[in-house]
Formats: C-alpha cells, sequence, structure tokens
C-alpha cells in the first residue's frame, strides 16, 4: 500500500496545508498514523499536564513521599484517561461528521492551560482563594480536547482516507465508499449467478 506522505505530492497546495495544518499538527502528523490516533493525542497532553503539576501537587502534599505519590498518579491517571475519551469522541464525531480542521484561535488554545495552572497554584497556596479550584482545571485541561476536536480529529480522518487510496476532498466521501461498497457485493453476486 503506497504511504499518504507520496499520495500527497499529488495534491494542490492548499490541499497540502489543510492535511498538514500549523507546526503542531504538523508534529502529530510526522508520527505514523496509528500513534497519532485522537485518543493517543488526548492522552498525550493529559501526561503532559500530569508532568506540569508534579512539583505543586508535591507541594500541596506537603512534600509527604507517599500522598505525592498517590495524588500524582490517580491524577495522571485520570486526566490521561479522560483525554482519551474525549479524543477518541472527537474521532467518532470526526467520522460520523465529515467537516474539514478548523485552526483553533491559538492565543486561545496556548493561553489556557497557563491561566488555570496560575490559578490552581494560587489556589493551592492560599491566594486564589474566591476562584474555584474547579475553574482551574477546567481551563488548564479544556485546551486539549478543543485542538483535538476541531483540528487534528478531522484532519487525522483526512489523512487516513489520503492512507487507504481515498480522496479526502472528494464530495461526500461517505456515499462514494457506500456506492463502491455495494458494486462490489453486485460484481460478487453476478459472478455467482455465472
Amino acid at each position: 500500500m503506497e504511504a499518504w506522505r507520496e499520495r500527497l505530492t499529488s495534491l494542490d497546495d492548499s490541499q497540502q496545508e489543510m492535511l498538514l495544518g500549523s507546526s503542531l499538527s504538523q508534529r502529530f502528523a510526522a508520527w505514523p498514523l496509528i500513534i497519532s490516533q485522537p485518543a493517543i493525542v488526548g492522552a498525550f497532553y493529559g501526561c503532559l499536564v500530569t508532568i506540569a503539576l508534579i512539583l505543586p501537587i508535591g507541594y500541596h502534599n506537603e512534600w509527604n513521599l507517599e500522598a505525592w505519590f498517590n495524588e500524582a498518579s490517580f491524577r495522571g491517571l485520570s486526566v490521561a484517561l479522560g483525554l482519551a475519551i474525549a479524543g477518541q469522541f472527537s474521532a467518532i464525531v470526526a467520522k460520523i461528521l465529515p467537516r474539514p480542521p478548523i485552526a483553533p484561535p491559538r492565543v486561545l488554545i496556548y493561553t489556557m492551560p497557563f491561566v488555570g495552572f496560575a490559578i490552581l497554584l494560587g489556589n493551592w497556596m492560599g491566594i486564589a482563594v474566591a476562584i474555584p479550584e474547579m475553574l482551574a482545571w477546567i481551563l488548564m485541561l479544556a485546551s486539549g480536547p478543543i485542538y483535538v476536536h476541531l483540528s487534528w480529529a478531522p484532519r487525522h480522518r483526512m489523512l487516513t482516507m489520503l492512507e487507504d487510496g481515498r480522496d479526502p476532498f472528494g464530495p461526500a466521501n461517505f456515499q462514494i465508499e457506500q456506492i463502491e461498497m455495494e458494486q462490489e457485493l453486485e460484481d460478487a453476486v453476478n459472478a455467482l449467478d455465472e
């Protein structure tokens, strides 16, 4: 089977730009398609958030090694699993509603985790007590699923179609696939009749 990277050269520049996207999407596109599945990308984002929280969790637990390890493990696995489920949901939605990838506003996507992180630290340190901790977690975690849902899941669907030899830019691709399957079935029935 021909790789999607080889098929990419036959597309025009605007189609190549849509498939490869920005620098972040290009990094995920450099991974094999099986590894860059939206659920795995979501879990990867969850792991990055967990790594950023290791020292604050230690401070929050007053550097008690056992409590620190337990909370970091529980939060890390919970966050990674939750974002993996959100990524899989985005992949399913991208298959049901074949839409082009949308580039979310970078200012929003790149700023939200840092604002959430600052609020969480302030809350744990007793500085930002008026701001609920839940808001901090939402701000910290939401940018990953937003990016995956709007940008990466549709792009991954299109790259997978290209890998399979289908045209991701054709009109109503799902209808074409259904017609092809019906034609193959009809050919098989005709072959059996002969």
